[in-house]
């Protein structure tokens, strides 16, 4: 506690600007002068009386202890007034401080969160771009691709219908010539019928002709 005390007045001191070194060895001088002044004092009244002299030593040596109470006394009030003042100088400069301080670094950390945001909602901002220009590239593609092949298909459904006409027509084309040419094979085969038929008879006729005749010669012998 007592280098406590001693600390703080060596602050208080040196906030009002006066050496802690200076001002304790301005107090020591200043008690060696009133006990030294004292001395002198003492010596300039001695007489040869015993009496005189014991009364001057005592009267000396009271005002040297007076003036050595009255300088502590002065010392410590001085001290604890400039401890005092110091003190609450130095906690206003440092509430001061400390208040710029934080005004400073909160200023500093909203500029750099403020130009963070700016910067991410750019970069978030440049990202939507490019994905928005991409996906109507891939729409565009898509689309022009889904047109190519609707037009294919119907090209290709165009053909088909053309080739199952051409293919249909051609069946029904073969199908009349071979009823065409049943039907010309069936006459053909009916007439050579009848002609085989009308042969047979007349071979048969002539036959039994020829027997006829053959029978009557026989009886005629």
């Amino acid at each position: 506690m007592k280098n406590l005390g001693k600390a703080t007045v060596a602050a208080a001191l040196l906030a009002t600007g006066v050496s802690p070194v200076l001002a304790a060895t301005e107090n020591k001088t200043e008690v060696k002068s009133n006990k030294t002044a004292a001395e002198s004092s003492s010596k300039k009244t001695s007489s040869p009386e015993s009496s005189k002299a014991s009364s001057s030593s005592e009267a000396s040596k009271s005002s040297s202890s007076a003036a050595s109470s009255s300088s502590k006394k002065a010392a410590k009030k001085s001290a604890k007034k400039s401890t005092k003042k110091a003190a609450k100088k130095s906690a206003k400069k440092s509430t001061k401080k400390a208040a710029k301080n934080t005004k400073k670094v909160a200023k500093k950390t909203t500029k750099k969160a403020a130009k963070k945001a700016a910067k991410d909602t750019k970069k978030a901002a440049k990202t939507t771009k490019k994905l928005t220009k991409k996906a109507a590239k891939n729409t565009k593609k898509a689309a022009k691709t889904t047109k190519k092949s609707t037009k294919k298909a119907a090209k290709d459904t165009k053909k088909a219908a053309k080739t199952t006409k051409k293919s249909t027509k051609k069946a029904a084309k073969n199908t009349k010539k071979a009823a065409k040419t049943t039907k010309k094979s069936t006459k053909k085969a009916a007439k050579d019928t009848k002609k085989a038929a009308k042969t047979t008879k007349k071979s048969t006729k002539k036959a039994s002709a020829k027997s006829t005749s053959a029978s009557s010669t026989s009886s005629a012998k």
